[in-house]
């Protein structure tokens, strides 16, 4: 792993923390499965992250923008499937109560957590999801892979601070 820092602070030295999920992404798919793990090991990353995934499903289901903009640290990213860039948990918020009021809610959300890779105070964690929803009487199924970046928090706890939908 001492290798992957290296990387990364280059990286970060170099371009700066916008340029990070995307080496996080790369190193995911280039590192052997026997590395990654569902797991981190620290236990309160493991319980962020298992509570944001089951309470963004639910919110899904209800329209509770609130909810699933909860984990995202003040400074966070989200960076849309078409490369739209949403910056702060307000703005993620209003994201996302836009797109409830567009859509509607979902009727049935997915999320399949595949890796884990803790990287001293940053954690990437990859896997897809599928949303379900009706629109205008049809059934409308959204699916994508997605790479979100976690930060330990000065407190100890764990935020995100990015998130990247990808195709």
């Amino acid at each position: 792993m001492s290798q992957l820092r290296k990387y990364l602070r280059a990286i970060k030295n170099n371009f700066g923390r916008s340029v990070l999920p995307i080496a996080a992404a790369a190193f995911m798919v280039l590192t052997p499965s026997d590395f990654v793990a569902h797991r981190s090991g620290d236990a309160k990353l493991d319980r962020a992250i298992e509570k944001a995934n089951s309470e963004f499903t639910a919110a899904m289901k209800t329209g509770n923008a609130a909810v699933i903009a909860a984990p995202y640290s003040e400074s966070a990213v989200f960076i849309a499937i078409d490369g739209s860039c949403i910056q702060g948990r307000n703005e993620i918020e209003r994201l996302y109560r836009a797109r409830f009021e567009r859509s509607g809610v979902a009727s049935s959300t997915k999320i399949n957590s595949k890796r884990l890779v803790v990287d001293g105070e940053l954690a990437y964690e990859s896997g897809n999801a599928e949303i379900e929803s009706l629109r205008e009487g049809k059934l409308s199924i959204d699916r994508g892979r997605f790479l979100t970046v976690w930060q330990s928090q000065a407190d100890g706890e764990w935020k995100i601070l990015r998130n990247v939908v990808l195709p």
